[in-house]
């Protein structure tokens, strides 16, 4: 970037991405990229989008390139958005640096298409700074979040909350999350599958992360509990939440240590859906600064795989179980080949696990989680599918060994024979794919059981409430 300096704040120029999924008219399944840029032309931010799809090859596909659709010459950052699938309306909202009392938190309903249903409106604003815009859909709302630091606030800025009807944009409700003699900053938050959640945090006063969990109360958005530190001695801005459906729990991970003490490790905490902590740890590798992870749920073994963005080019992998207990033993820091020539951008990386077009998500024996990120060069967004082995997404355990029992020899299997001890006998059993797909089942009545119809590849024999993982 030109004139760039490591005195300069990154933010000015690009800050911000954002993905939505959703289905087009053939129940196609496309991505809505969002991001913010300004190259060269310091802080006058727009905010840009862009539609792809992937084939079922884990191709990208353009479906629609890049193109501004939020310009006013000013600061139009960060970005974010959030969707409603029930018709594909898109709340994007945005700091806008415009106007006699400029911070303002401005918002746009739009359709992916670009179809407009409330155009460029003040969602909050006035005397003093409103900034740090952040949103998602709770029932049949949109809730934006951010910081006000406008009188009555005196010990910083006060994180809010505008309650907005998610068909016409008309404000319904306004909450104060945090008192006015504290500082608080930079709100996050997402929603659980079926709308009835959502988990909001912030960074309290630079040293902790913060939160609550908001519900729907017949009409009227409320806490759930109290609000709660749910990680200290942390990080400003280095935090982000994911939704984690098979375990009905929300996923928390905050760069360990505050202020000047930043280190290269990441908190993790499991948050229940009254706000409750279940769980946390501490993992090697820091997540980078606005950074959203993506998580993948494996039949395998029935975990999560949690990846995130770290050090200069690196990933950062963890497992959680199905009974929320996270595995940190299995914590690892990855240089994936295919990020060798790259380098993360400072501040705004979203990733998530893709599907293709027809709503697959394996293509081959690989996985793609997509990165997306400011390039620093121009103000296009970089995609960067990366393949991930199926290797990585079955986390190491007892079973592994406990394969012996089984008398498989060798393991990858070669000659299609698996042979079972006597015990299991008459026992239920089930083969499956890496896709949880069930391709055999039946009662054993004989101690060998023939495979030679399987292609190569890795497969799970479920038997007695155990799984026990197969190569052939």
């Amino acid at each position: 970037m030109p004139g760039l300096s490591f005195s300069q704040d990154l933010r000015e120029f690009n800050h911000g991405t954002c993905i939505n999924k959703y289905l087009g008219v053939n129940n196609d399944l496309k991505y809505y990229l969002t991001w913010s840029s300004s190259y060269n032309n310091g802080w006058e931010h727009d905010i840009y989008k862009s539609i792809i799809s992937f084939n079922d090859k884990g191709n990208l596909v353009i479906e629609t390139p890049h193109q501004i659709y939020i310009s006013a010459n000013e600061a139009q950052e960060p970005v974010n958005s959030a969707i409603n699938t029930g018709n594909n309306y898109i709340l994007t909202v945005w700091e806008d640096g415009n106007g006699t009392y400029a911070p303002n938190i401005k918002g746009q309903i739009h359709m992916p298409d670009g179809t407009i249903i409330k155009q460029n409106w003040i969602i909050a604003g006035g005397i003093g700074s409103q900034h740090s815009a952040n949103t998602s859909h709770l029932n049949n709302k949109f809730l934006v979040f951010y910081a006000d630091e406008a009188l009555p606030s005196v010990g910083g800025a006060v994180v809010k909350a505008k309650v907005i009807d998610d068909g016409n944009g008309n404000e319904i409700q306004s909450i104060q999350l945090t008192p006015n003699d504290e500082d608080h900053w930079w709100p996050v938050s997402v929603s659980n599958s079926d709308n009835t959640r959502t988990l909001v945090v912030w960074g309290n006063d630079g040293y902790s992360v913060r939160g609550t969990v908001l519900y729907d109360n017949f009409g009227t958005v409320e806490q759930i509990g109290i609000q709660q530190d749910y990680l200290t001695n942390t990080q400003q801005y280095y935090y982000q939440v994911q939704w984690l459906e098979h375990i009905s729990k929300f996923l928390l991970i905050a760069r360990n240590g505050a202020y000047n003490d930043i280190t290269d490790e990441s908190q993790i905490c499991l948050i229940d859906i009254n706000g409750n902590v279940t769980n946390t740890t501490i993992v090697d590798g820091g997540i980078l600064r606005e950074a959203r992870m993506a998580v993948k749920w494996n039949e395998c073994n029935q975990s999560y795989s949690v990846f995130y963005p770290s050090g200069t080019n690196n990933l950062t992998q963890f497992f959680i179980d199905s009974n929320g207990s996270i595995n940190s033993t299995s914590n690892q820091v990855i240089n994936h080949p295919d990020l060798a020539n790259t380098q993360w951008v400072s501040t705004g990386i979203w990733s998530e696990f893709i599907k293709d077009i027809n709503g697959n998500g394996l293509f081959g024996d690989k996985y793609i989680a997509l990165f997306i990120m400011n390039d620093i060069s121009s103000n296009n967004i970089i995609q960067i599918p990366l393949e991930l082995d199926t290797s990585l997404f079955c986390l190491p355990s007892d079973n592994d060994t406990i394969l012996n029992n089984f008398k498989i020899f060798p393991n990858p299997i070669k000659n299609s024979i698996i042979n079972l001890p006597k015990e299991y006998l008459y026992s239920k059993y089930e083969i499956c794919n890496i896709n949880g797909q069930i391709l055999m089942k039946g009662t054993i009545i004989s101690k060998e059981i023939d495979l030679s119809y399987l292609v190569n590849g890795i497969y799970f024999f479920k038997i007695k409430e155990k799984t026990y993982k197969i190569i052939k």
